[in-house]
């Protein structure tokens, strides 16, 4: 379980999309448990995010915003695990047939 030093640390990170599968899986479990990570989560989302729409004059909900981010980044671990697991069963298949064709040249 991830504390909140480490969880602060990793929101610059977090905010690059810059986060390992491990650390994004950890940071997300403990923003949604922590109100305070949370909340600086949200104001540095706002530094920088918020004041460039502002510079740019552009309008946004950054609650919103904020929770898209959260939930977009919740769906690409999903999918980033997905494909370790795929990959995963492609090396156990390579393997097998590496290890059937051996077999298969032993007999002959």
């Amino acid at each position: 379980m991830m504390n909140c030093d480490a969880a602060q640390k990793l929101i610059p990170e977090f905010l690059d999309d810059d986060l390992d599968n491990q650390e994004l899986a950890d940071f997300i479990e403990h923003i949604e448990s922590c109100p305070e990570c949370k909340e600086e989560l949200t104001i540095q989302f706002l530094v920088k995010v918020g004041m460039k729409r502002l510079e740019d004059g552009n309008t946004f909900n950054l609650n919103k915003e904020l929770e898209i981010l959260l939930s977009d980044a919740k769906k690409r671990l999903s999918v980033r695990r997905s494909l370790v697991l795929l990959s995963f069963g492609l090396e156990i298949a390579v393997a097998s047939m590496l290890a059937i064709c051996l077999l298969l040249l032993i007999a002959l």
